[in-house]
């Protein structure tokens, strides 16, 4: 299916920011230099796609010797398909357009701060990124878990971008892009998919995007000048994908076809992720509890459903 190939690129984003944070954390509270982290994290990455490359032939090689690999078949373009692809491609562009313009009306915030702070004094959460004057005391334990400004300065290190152009356009593009793709996972199970379908309903979401509301507190507004913020990834990525993948444990339970237990604790380990996610790219008021209190409510319905499903069946 291809919602699933969607699904694999969003674990794989929410996996970096977990990746980042396993990396980065210790070292923050071992008080280790950011030259170090960095060139951990350069290292777990680098060790990451290796071993990516290593199973995709090894999976290939199987798939060879036991004859299955067959070449994929494209689906075939329906009437109307090439127009709705092309109006839905304008429109992303539009907002790509509309972020670059916005560029210049962007004011710096602690976020573009304290990446500008770590890169500069090579230290990690010591010096206050609005004074510039060593903080004595530290930062709070709960403070420094949100590690997500040090993997924007990795990020920006290890690539030798601009910390402005990365954060207010290039993360914002990809977070934006991982907002499409979440919201689609969990539109894909309210109806049923067709190319149409998708090509619609993206086109409609970025129609909404581009003529949203204009406050700061809105999540089109931040989806496209403050997508790099923990909160909007929070909101606009997690808590979509997190309530698709309530809704399929749900499908799936529900479903004719047994459940095994291999496919519980898979659905378990992406929601585990989800919030393991949240916690070191933002804090627990503004994303954990947010996410916790949806999941939550999406639990609650769905087990008032089957109830109501079940009683049906015996009626």
């Amino acid at each position: 299916k291809e919602t699933n190939q969607i699904e694999t690129y969003l674990i794989g984003f929410f996996f970096l920011f977990f990746m980042q944070g396993v990396i980065f954390v210790p070292c923050v509270f071992a008080g280790l230099s950011f030259q170090v982290a960095c060139t951990m994290l350069l290292a777990a990455a680098l060790g990451l796609i290796a071993l990516g490359f290593i199973m995709i032939l090894w999976n290939r090689f199987r798939s060879k010797k036991a004859g299955d690999l067959e070449e994929k078949k494209k689906l075939p373009w329906r009437k109307g398909d090439k127009f709705m692809y092309a109006v839905m491609k304008t429109v992303f562009v539009l907002l790509v357009v509309r972020m670059i313009l916005g560029l210049d009306l962007s004011r710096d915030d602690i976020v573009l701060e304290t990446v500008n702070t770590t890169l500069q004094t090579d230290t990690m959460f010591t010096y206050h990124p609005l004074t510039g004057m060593m903080m004595d005391g530290g930062m709070i334990a709960s403070k420094k878990i949100v590690t997500l400004p040090l993997f924007y300065a990795a990020i920006a290190k290890l690539t030798g971008m601009i910390p402005y152009q990365l954060l207010y356009l290039v993360i914002n593009i990809w977070v934006l892009g991982c907002s499409y793709y979440a919201c689609m996972l969990l539109f894909s199970k309210v109806t049923t998919i067709t190319r149409n379908k998708v090509y619609a309903y993206w086109l409609a979401y970025g129609l909404l995007l581009l003529a949203g509301d204009y406050h700061e507190s809105i999540l089109t507004y931040r989806l496209l000048y403050q997508g790099y913020e923990g909160t909007t990834i929070c909101f606009g990525v997690l808590m979509p994908y997190l309530l698709y993948v309530v809704l399929s444990w749900y499908r799936q339970e529900s479903d004719e076809e047994k459940t095994t237990w291999g496919m519980r604790i898979m659905y378990v380990l992406k929601i585990a992720l989800v919030f393991v996610a949240s916690m070191v790219i933002t804090g627990l008021g503004t994303g954990f509890l947010f996410l916790f209190a949806t999941g939550g409510v999406a639990a609650v319905c769905c087990l008032l459903k089957s109830i109501q499903e079940v009683r049906a069946c015996r009626e």
